[in-house]
Protein backbone atom coordinates (compact mmCIF):
# COMPACT_ATOMS: atom_id res chain seq x y z
CA UNK A 1 0.00 0.00 0.00
CA UNK A 2 1.40 3.65 -0.78
CA UNK A 3 0.53 6.21 1.84
CA UNK A 4 1.63 9.53 0.13
CA UNK A 5 2.56 12.50 2.05
CA UNK A 6 -0.65 14.05 1.15
CA UNK A 7 -2.09 11.23 2.90
CA UNK A 8 0.13 12.30 6.00
CA UNK A 9 -2.78 14.11 7.87
CA UNK A 10 -5.26 11.16 7.07
CA UNK A 11 -2.93 8.96 9.66
CA UNK A 12 -1.63 11.42 12.07
CA UNK A 13 -4.59 10.64 14.49
CA UNK A 14 -3.21 6.57 14.06
CA UNK A 15 -0.32 8.05 14.90
CA UNK A 16 -0.75 9.16 18.38
CA UNK A 17 -3.00 6.14 18.86
CA UNK A 18 -0.09 3.56 18.42
CA UNK A 19 2.63 5.63 19.08
CA UNK A 20 5.27 6.83 16.77
CA UNK A 21 6.17 6.27 13.81
CA UNK A 22 9.15 4.70 12.67
CA UNK A 23 9.84 7.44 10.27
CA UNK A 24 13.25 8.61 11.23
CA UNK A 25 15.23 6.95 8.94
CA UNK A 26 18.83 9.34 9.20
CA UNK A 27 18.47 8.95 13.01
CA UNK A 28 18.25 5.62 12.88
CA UNK A 29 20.99 4.96 10.62
CA UNK A 30 22.97 6.81 12.98
CA UNK A 31 22.26 4.59 15.97
CA UNK A 32 25.25 2.68 17.26
CA UNK A 33 25.07 -1.31 16.42
CA UNK A 34 25.33 -2.78 19.65
CA UNK A 35 25.52 -6.70 17.99
CA UNK A 36 27.45 -8.43 15.75
CA UNK A 37 28.60 -8.31 12.23
CA UNK A 38 24.90 -9.65 10.70
CA UNK A 39 23.00 -7.58 13.33
CA UNK A 40 25.41 -4.46 12.18
CA UNK A 41 25.19 -5.13 8.44
CA UNK A 42 21.13 -5.92 8.30
CA UNK A 43 21.08 -2.85 10.15
CA UNK A 44 22.83 -1.33 7.06
CA UNK A 45 20.82 -2.92 4.50
CA UNK A 46 17.08 -2.36 6.15
CA UNK A 47 18.14 1.62 6.14
CA UNK A 48 18.76 0.92 2.54
CA UNK A 49 15.25 -0.39 1.90
CA UNK A 50 13.70 2.28 4.39
CA UNK A 51 15.99 5.14 1.99
CA UNK A 52 13.76 3.80 -1.25
CA UNK A 53 10.35 3.87 0.25
CA UNK A 54 10.76 7.09 1.27
CA UNK A 55 11.91 8.24 -2.66
CA UNK A 56 8.80 5.98 -2.78
CA UNK A 57 6.48 8.41 -0.07
CA UNK A 58 5.76 4.98 1.11
CA UNK A 59 5.24 5.54 4.48
CA UNK A 60 4.04 2.11 5.68
CA UNK A 61 6.83 0.59 4.16
CA UNK A 62 9.53 3.07 5.98
CA UNK A 63 7.96 2.50 8.76
CA UNK A 64 8.48 -1.42 8.19
CA UNK A 65 11.95 -1.31 7.34
CA UNK A 66 12.94 1.43 9.62
CA UNK A 67 11.61 -0.43 12.77
CA UNK A 68 13.57 -3.87 12.22
CA UNK A 69 16.70 -1.51 11.48
CA UNK A 70 16.26 -0.32 14.77
CA UNK A 71 16.13 -4.00 16.27
CA UNK A 72 18.88 -4.83 14.24
CA UNK A 73 21.04 -1.89 15.84
CA UNK A 74 20.02 -2.85 19.57
CA UNK A 75 21.34 -6.04 19.08
CA UNK A 76 18.23 -8.09 18.46
CA UNK A 77 17.98 -9.17 14.52
CA UNK A 78 14.62 -9.59 13.84
CA UNK A 79 14.22 -13.35 11.88
CA UNK A 80 13.13 -13.07 8.33
CA UNK A 81 9.00 -12.07 7.70
CA UNK A 82 7.75 -15.59 6.95
CA UNK A 83 5.23 -14.81 3.65
CA UNK A 84 2.28 -16.00 5.40
CA UNK A 85 2.62 -12.22 7.20
CA UNK A 86 2.06 -10.69 3.39
CA UNK A 87 -1.22 -10.62 1.23
CA UNK A 88 1.50 -12.06 -2.06
CA UNK A 89 -0.08 -11.08 -5.67
CA UNK A 90 2.73 -12.51 -7.11
CA UNK A 91 5.90 -14.39 -7.10
CA UNK A 92 4.52 -16.78 -4.38
CA UNK A 93 6.03 -20.04 -5.05
CA UNK A 94 9.41 -18.40 -5.27
CA UNK A 95 9.17 -16.19 -2.05
CA UNK A 96 8.28 -19.50 -0.32
CA UNK A 97 11.38 -21.64 -1.37
CA UNK A 98 13.68 -18.31 -1.04
CA UNK A 99 11.92 -18.20 2.66
CA UNK A 100 12.88 -21.72 3.15
CA UNK A 101 16.63 -21.44 2.00
CA UNK A 102 17.04 -18.92 3.64
CA UNK A 103 15.74 -19.93 7.14
CA UNK A 104 17.54 -23.22 7.21
CA UNK A 105 20.89 -21.26 6.19
CA UNK A 106 20.39 -19.15 9.45
CA UNK A 107 19.14 -22.32 11.47
CA UNK A 108 22.63 -23.81 10.51
CA UNK A 109 24.89 -20.51 11.55
CA UNK A 110 25.32 -19.26 8.47
CA UNK A 111 24.85 -15.67 10.00
CA UNK A 112 28.42 -16.28 11.72
CA UNK A 113 29.74 -17.51 8.54
CA UNK A 114 29.05 -15.07 6.09
CA UNK A 115 27.12 -12.25 7.94
CA UNK A 116 27.08 -9.45 4.97
CA UNK A 117 25.29 -12.00 2.41
CA UNK A 118 22.49 -13.28 4.51
CA UNK A 119 21.64 -9.77 6.07
CA UNK A 120 21.80 -8.79 2.02
CA UNK A 121 19.52 -11.41 1.46
CA UNK A 122 17.25 -11.34 4.29
CA UNK A 123 16.42 -7.47 3.49
CA UNK A 124 16.11 -8.19 0.16
CA UNK A 125 13.55 -10.89 0.80
CA UNK A 126 11.54 -8.39 2.74
CA UNK A 127 11.01 -6.02 0.29
CA UNK A 128 10.57 -8.58 -2.26
CA UNK A 129 7.59 -9.82 -0.43
CA UNK A 130 6.55 -5.96 -0.01
CA UNK A 131 6.62 -5.52 -3.83
CA UNK A 132 5.12 -8.85 -4.66
CA UNK A 133 2.22 -7.48 -1.83
CA UNK A 134 1.52 -4.12 -4.34
CA UNK A 135 2.02 -6.50 -6.55
CA UNK A 136 1.54 -3.87 -9.83
CA UNK A 137 5.37 -2.42 -10.00
CA UNK A 138 6.73 -5.10 -12.11
CA UNK A 139 10.20 -3.75 -12.68
CA UNK A 140 10.82 -3.38 -8.95
CA UNK A 141 9.73 -6.88 -8.43
CA UNK A 142 12.06 -7.96 -11.11
CA UNK A 143 14.74 -5.88 -9.15
CA UNK A 144 14.19 -7.07 -5.48
CA UNK A 145 13.58 -10.75 -6.66
CA UNK A 146 16.76 -10.20 -8.96
CA UNK A 147 18.79 -9.01 -5.73
CA UNK A 148 17.57 -11.51 -3.18
CA UNK A 149 19.15 -13.74 -6.11
CA UNK A 150 22.27 -12.58 -6.08
CA UNK A 151 22.87 -12.43 -2.15
CA UNK A 152 21.07 -16.30 -1.17
CA UNK A 153 24.23 -18.19 -3.10
CA UNK A 154 26.86 -16.95 -0.63
CA UNK A 155 24.78 -17.13 2.35
CA UNK A 156 25.72 -20.35 3.43
CA UNK A 157 26.48 -22.37 6.55
CA UNK A 158 29.22 -24.07 5.28
CA UNK A 159 31.85 -23.99 2.77
CA UNK A 160 30.54 -25.47 -0.23
CA UNK A 161 32.37 -28.20 -1.48
CA UNK A 162 32.98 -26.73 -5.13
CA UNK A 163 33.88 -23.22 -5.27
CA UNK A 164 33.54 -21.73 -9.10
CA UNK A 165 36.62 -20.17 -10.47
CA UNK A 166 36.74 -17.89 -13.43
CA UNK A 167 36.20 -17.69 -16.03
CA UNK A 168 32.74 -17.74 -16.61
CA UNK A 169 31.58 -19.05 -20.21
CA UNK A 170 28.51 -17.86 -21.38
CA UNK A 171 26.63 -19.68 -24.24
CA UNK A 172 23.58 -18.21 -25.56
CA UNK A 173 20.49 -19.73 -27.15
CA UNK A 174 17.94 -18.96 -29.50
CA UNK A 175 14.29 -17.91 -28.07
CA UNK A 176 12.85 -21.35 -26.59
CA UNK A 177 15.55 -23.56 -28.48
CA UNK A 178 18.15 -25.58 -26.66
CA UNK A 179 19.89 -25.81 -30.27
CA UNK A 180 23.48 -24.78 -30.51
CA UNK A 181 24.57 -22.01 -32.52
CA UNK A 182 27.92 -21.56 -34.50
CA UNK A 183 28.84 -19.20 -31.92
CA UNK A 184 28.05 -21.74 -29.03
CA UNK A 185 30.25 -23.72 -30.65
CA UNK A 186 33.19 -21.30 -30.93
CA UNK A 187 32.18 -20.92 -26.65
CA UNK A 188 32.26 -24.66 -26.26
CA UNK A 189 35.82 -24.92 -28.03
CA UNK A 190 37.50 -22.46 -25.62
CA UNK A 191 35.65 -24.57 -22.82
CA UNK A 192 37.34 -27.78 -23.90
CA UNK A 193 40.46 -25.72 -24.80
CA UNK A 194 40.75 -24.05 -21.13
CA UNK A 195 39.19 -28.01 -19.14
CA UNK A 196 42.77 -29.20 -20.92
CA UNK A 197 44.99 -26.77 -19.70
CA UNK A 198 43.32 -25.77 -16.21
CA UNK A 199 42.29 -29.75 -14.94
CA UNK A 200 39.53 -28.72 -13.04
CA UNK A 201 37.93 -31.59 -10.86
CA UNK A 202 34.02 -30.36 -12.23
CA UNK A 203 33.20 -28.79 -15.06
CA UNK A 204 29.39 -26.71 -14.07
CA UNK A 205 26.80 -27.00 -16.74
CA UNK A 206 23.85 -24.66 -15.56
CA UNK A 207 20.98 -23.94 -17.79
CA UNK A 208 18.79 -20.76 -17.87
CA UNK A 209 15.73 -19.57 -19.53
CA UNK A 210 14.03 -15.96 -19.81
CA UNK A 211 10.71 -15.36 -18.35
CA UNK A 212 8.29 -16.15 -21.21
CA UNK A 213 6.16 -19.38 -20.79
CA UNK A 214 5.56 -21.03 -17.26
CA UNK A 215 8.29 -22.31 -14.82
CA UNK A 216 8.00 -26.06 -15.85
CA UNK A 217 8.77 -25.28 -18.95
CA UNK A 218 11.33 -22.97 -18.53
CA UNK A 219 12.93 -25.94 -15.78
CA UNK A 220 12.87 -28.51 -18.44
CA UNK A 221 14.09 -26.17 -21.57
CA UNK A 222 16.83 -25.44 -19.19
CA UNK A 223 17.86 -28.59 -18.42
CA UNK A 224 17.79 -29.31 -22.29
CA UNK A 225 20.33 -26.41 -22.83
CA UNK A 226 22.59 -27.64 -20.22
CA UNK A 227 22.96 -31.08 -21.73
CA UNK A 228 23.33 -30.48 -25.11
CA UNK A 229 26.29 -28.29 -24.14
CA UNK A 230 27.27 -31.02 -21.83
CA UNK A 231 26.73 -33.72 -24.42
CA UNK A 232 29.34 -31.69 -26.83
CA UNK A 233 31.81 -31.74 -23.72
CA UNK A 234 31.69 -35.50 -23.11
CA UNK A 235 32.43 -35.93 -26.74
CA UNK A 236 35.47 -34.10 -26.05
CA UNK A 237 36.07 -36.36 -22.90
CA UNK A 238 35.30 -33.37 -20.55
CA UNK A 239 34.97 -34.77 -17.28
CA UNK A 240 33.52 -34.98 -14.31
CA UNK A 241 30.21 -32.75 -15.82
CA UNK A 242 27.72 -31.65 -13.47
CA UNK A 243 24.52 -29.92 -14.91
CA UNK A 244 21.82 -28.00 -13.18
CA UNK A 245 19.03 -26.34 -14.60
CA UNK A 246 17.34 -22.97 -13.21
CA UNK A 247 14.71 -22.45 -15.64
CA UNK A 248 14.05 -18.61 -15.06
CA UNK A 249 14.45 -18.72 -10.94
CA UNK A 250 17.74 -16.86 -10.76
CA UNK A 251 17.89 -14.84 -13.93
CA UNK A 252 21.51 -13.33 -15.22
CA UNK A 253 19.44 -10.07 -16.40
CA UNK A 254 16.39 -9.60 -13.93
CA UNK A 255 13.19 -9.08 -15.83
CA UNK A 256 9.38 -8.99 -15.41
CA UNK A 257 7.44 -11.95 -16.37
CA UNK A 258 6.63 -12.74 -19.79
CA UNK A 259 9.74 -10.92 -21.33
CA UNK A 260 11.82 -11.83 -24.43
CA UNK A 261 15.59 -11.55 -23.03
CA UNK A 262 18.58 -13.09 -24.94
CA UNK A 263 20.54 -12.51 -21.99
CA UNK A 264 18.92 -14.64 -20.18
CA UNK A 265 18.65 -17.48 -22.83
CA UNK A 266 21.99 -19.11 -21.85
CA UNK A 267 24.12 -21.77 -20.45
CA UNK A 268 26.86 -20.86 -17.92
CA UNK A 269 30.11 -23.02 -17.77
CA UNK A 270 32.15 -22.51 -14.88
CA UNK A 271 35.40 -25.10 -13.59
CA UNK A 272 35.20 -26.28 -9.72
CA UNK A 273 38.16 -26.74 -7.91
Amino acid sequence: MMIRSGSLVAIAGAVLLTGCANWDVDGTAAMPDKGDAFAKALHKEYIERAKFEVGEEDWISVDFFTGRAKLAAEGMPPAPQAPSERKLLKDAADIGSGYKKLVDELAAGASKIAPVACAKSQAWLEHWMEQAEEGHQANDIAWTRGEFMKAIPDCVAVAQPVKAVKPVFHIYFPFSSSALTKEAKAVIADIVSLFKAEKPKVVNVAGHTDTMGTNDLNMKLGAKRAEAVAKVLKAEKVKPIKTTSFGESMLPKPTADNVKEQINRQVTVTFGK
